[in-house]
């Protein structure tokens, strides 16, 4: 594959991760590991097509920067995915405690 599609497909990742940014801010989780689950296709994609990424200085940066800015959005995945998971845990707890209660 050429440079230039391989860079394509690196931004089609970072298109890909906002989306699943954006799912998390909505709280569709549905939508977040359907996305996932696509990226993770397309990373495959990119380990077979591009196993060394760093000849080309400019496309090298480019790639850096599409890599930071994906670490970036998961950073924020996680933090709204670990509040989602908190407040189900109370929700499951409540729920715990009302059936011994009954």
């Amino acid at each position: 594959m050429d440079p230039q599609a391989v860079l394509e497909l690196y931004e089609r990742v970072l298109a890909l991760t906002r989306d699943m940014l954006e799912a998390a801010r909505r709280s569709d989780w549905d939508g977040l590991v359907q996305r996932e689950r696509e990226r993770a296709g397309m990373v495959d994609q990119l380990k077979a097509l591009d196993p060394d990424p760093g000849r080309d200085g400019a496309t090298r940066d480019r790639k850096h920067a599409i890599i930071l800015d994906i670490l970036k959005c998961d950073e924020q995945i996680q933090v709204l995915s670990q509040d989602w998971m908190h407040e189900l845990r109370e929700v499951l707890g409540s729920i715990s405690t009302e059936q011994r209660q009954s």
